[in-house]
């Protein structure tokens, strides 16, 4: 690795952090939906679990296919209100925070990382690079640092950049160039380490950041996408840097 890179950015799902472990998504969703229930039943007992499954939770994830079309992201407290509408309530943005972070409580509990994660993270540190993570979301910023602090890694992290606030997904250049200016960094002076090679290998590559293909069940390249390197374990890492 050349002597003039100063930051290193991962992405976070199936890189950072591994959502699809233990339990399968599908139940993780069901307790999940029971979690915010109960929250919101605070402001009134009629809310049922059937009708926060049913007229919340399941027209917000209709809407997940499009992010892979639009490369945007949509208001998730936009859904929530509107179903808690016939119930005159009506949640601030800091109480949707409060409401999604507890729907997430599952996918926290069973969070996966990659053995000596933590370790190649603190050596990175102490090598004097500054982190940073690029990410798609599609909730609050607040709910996915939650995540990385469960983990134990949020320490390590000097700069969060995901799409829910911005409103541009990767592989969206844009999303890229404002972690850079996050940093005050060019492009040659940064890495950019993910597991997909359209929305995290190939923009970088064009925007002029080195890229790293984290390649962990080790397929075989067919695209025209060429990563300037490969690893299959995140502890290799230690061995470019």
């Amino acid at each position: 690795m050349k002597n003039n890179i100063k930051v290193i950015f991962f992405d976070m799902g199936n890189t950072l952090l591994h959502f699809h472990h233990g339990k399968s998504d599908e139940e993780k969703d069901e307790k999940g939906i029971e979690y915010l229930t109960n929250f919101l039943q605070k402001y009134d007992s009629r809310i049922k679990y059937e009708d926060v499954k049913k007229k919340f939770f399941t027209k917000w994830q209709n809407i997940m296919p499009l992010r892979k079309i639009t490369h945007i992201e949509y208001p998730v407290e936009s859904f929530l209100n509107n179903f808690l509408k016939s119930y005159d309530v009506n949640l601030s943005l800091n109480m949707c925070i409060k409401a999604l972070d507890i729907f997430y409580t599952e996918y926290r509990k069973y969070i996966w990382i990659e053995e000596e994660l933590i370790q190649t993270l603190s050596s990175i540190v102490d090598k004097r690079y500054k982190i940073g993570v690029i990410s798609n979301a599609s909730i609050y910023d607040e709910v996915m640092i939650n995540c990385f602090k469960e983990a134990g890694i949020a320490k390590y992290i000097d700069s969060f950049t995901f799409s829910y606030y911005l409103k541009i997904g990767k592989p969206n250049k844009q999303i890229f160039q404002h972690a850079l200016n996050e940093f005050q960094v060019k492009p040659n002076e940064s890495v950019m380490i993910g597991d997909n090679l359209s929305s995290d290998i190939a923009p970088a590559k064009e925007l002029g950041l080195k890229s790293i293909w984290y390649n962990k069940n080790k397929v075989i390249n067919n695209t025209d996408i060429k990563p300037d390197m490969e690893i299959c374990q995140i502890k290799d890492l230690n061995k470019l840097l």
